[in-house]
């Protein structure tokens, strides 16, 4: 598998032509985020074909076998502490080295709503991929308290002003194909 193949793509199963889209992928598996807040962490040797979407080779209810709470913290990815799966990690040592990293928290609004999950932390905003096929830019001066959760200032509706097209570039110019890329950068030598 290549960095980015199935990132941000609509996802298919054989009987429902919109099950969501790619929200994170690994070396074994794809997350999928639906529209009616569900998640799906479907292995990717279930996938029959990538084009311009993702094709799942199971029906819709066969899928409930790969069903996650959406606000389950994603896989892990580029600051992964651990190389193998059988070292033993130090996750003191781990905090202390990322000890101010948003990337992967859940988003909640003041009133405790789930937003999504950050993607990309920049010096000033946050990317969130949220409900509905839903992307939000929020500045980190909207940032309330962080803990389990990043908790903005801000409740529905007014988070919308934040939203923006899902594969518009990053605030950094970057293209968002890069929040994928980062996951496994070229110093990476584990499998893709």
């Amino acid at each position: 598998m290549t960095s980015g193949k199935y990132f941000n793509k609509g996802v298919k199963a054989l009987d429902e032509p919109n099950l969501g889209y790619v929200v994170r992928e690994t070396p074994d598996k794809i997350v999928v985020f639906g529209e009616k807040n569900e998640r799906y962490d479907i292995p990717i040797k279930e996938i029959e074909q990538v084009g311009a979407n993702v094709l799942i080779g199971l029906n819709s209810a066969d899928l409930d076998k790969y069903a996650v709470p959406r606000d389950a913290p994603l896989p892990a990815g580029r600051q992964d502490p651990w190389a193998e799966p059988d070292k033993v990690v130090d996750l003191a040592a781990y905090e202390g080295k990322y000890p101010n990293t948003l990337f992967n928290k859940g988003v909640r609004a003041k009133n405790e709503d789930h937003v999504g999950h950050v993607l990309k932390e920049t010096n000033d905003k946050i990317v969130v991929f949220g409900e509905n096929n839903k992307r939000f830019d929020i500045p980190k001066s909207e940032i309330y308290q962080v803990g389990m959760n990043v908790i903005i200032k801000i409740d529905f509706p007014e988070i919308f002003k934040y939203e923006v097209p899902k594969e518009a570039p990053l605030p950094t110019g970057e293209p968002i194909e890069t929040v994928d890329t980062d996951a496994f950068p070229e110093d990476y030598h584990g499998p893709k």
